[in-house]
């Protein structure tokens, strides 16, 4: 029967004393057919992925589906909450870095493993939707990964590139980067396509990211045969980009960028810049190993010797 609903997953730390929740959206279709599962709200000032997915929740009529839709709107309510950067606030782990969990562990480990247990493993597909924090500056690309499973690395590539995305990066599920520990990642290792949406940042709500990531989401159900309808490239064809190549600091200081999100980089230009604090003294100029589209912008006023930078994709 088809029926739409919300359920809280009951989530404890007994290690620091900590009970908190997950809530999640279920709506199961008017006929039967696969199943989506879409992960929201693992970051907590993602505020435009938060939106989107939100938004898609609202969107969805039980009698136009065909399948089950999996929605967790707030992956990580502690972290929404208290306005936490990245990590969660009572044990200060990256949710996005421990998946898929462990039943007996810290917070962001207990809502890795509950998540996985009742939404992953449920679920044929898996899209955890993602943005810049506060401090950072993000366009619209997709990163993905291959496990060397031809067929499943096949089904997920065709997912990726059917969501509308400009650009989607594939890594090795199996990598230390972008890889182990992520929830697209982890999600692929149990025999899914697993894909991260990435779209706007600086702690904002813009409409044209919002957008973005809403109309992945209809892809995707598209894609499926969830919804009727085929997907609507609504940016142009997909790129999938080469690689990336990840910028990092190697001084502290006042942080002054030289290129925004969306641009092209020729190799050698300048990406950034690291001050003194007294605003003149260059400490480091940092220039790009290669050439490429600027994906990935820090943006906050200081950063840390070895701090992550910004990113490039290398078409």
């Amino acid at each position: 029967m088809a029926s739409k609903k919300i359920v809280r997953l009951p989530v404890e730390d007994v290690h620091n004393d900590y009970k908190t929740f997950v809530p999640v959206g279920i709506v199961e279709g008017k006929n039967p057919g696969a199943t989506l599962a879409v992960i929201g709200g693992v970051h907590g000032s993602e505020y435009s992925a938060h939106e989107g997915v939100a938004r898609f929740w609202e969107s969805l009529d039980p009698e136009e589906l065909s399948g089950k839709v999996f929605v967790v709107l707030a992956a990580d309510i502690t972290a929404m909450c208290g306005h936490g950067l990245y990590v969660n606030p009572i044990d200060g782990k990256n949710l996005n870095r421990v998946w898929p969990g462990k039943k007996d562990g810290t917070l962001t480990e207990v809502i890795a493993y509950t998540i996985t247990q009742e939404v992953v493993k449920k679920a044929d597909a898996v899209v955890d939707c993602h943005g810049g924090e506060f401090d950072e500056s993000i366009s619209l690309f997709i990163i993905t990964h291959h496990t060397g499973n031809a067929e499943l690395d096949k089904r997920n590539l065709d997912l990726a590139m059917a969501l509308g995305m400009p650009f989607v990066e594939v890594t090795d599920a199996y990598g230390a980067v972008l890889g182990t520990g992520t929830g697209a990642a982890e999600a692929m290792k149990g025999g899914r396509p697993g894909i991260t949406l990435e779209a706007g940042g600086r702690g904002l709500q813009e409409e044209y990211f919002i957008s973005a990531t809403f109309n992945c989401l209809q892809n995707a159900l598209r894609h499926m045969g969830i919804k009727e309808g085929e997907p609507t490239l609504w940016a142009g064809k997909p790129v999938k980009i080469d690689h990336g190549v990840l910028i990092k600091t190697s001084q502290g200081g006042i942080y002054r960028p030289a290129v925004r999100v969306f641009e092209w980089i020729e190799e050698g230009d300048v990406f950034a810049r690291v001050m003194d604090f007294d605003g003149c003294t260059v400490l480091e100029e940092i220039k790009a190993s290669e050439a490429g589209t600027v994906l990935d912008v820090i943006s906050a006023r200081a950063i840390k010797a070895g701090g992550f930078a910004g990113k490039i994709g290398v078409l």
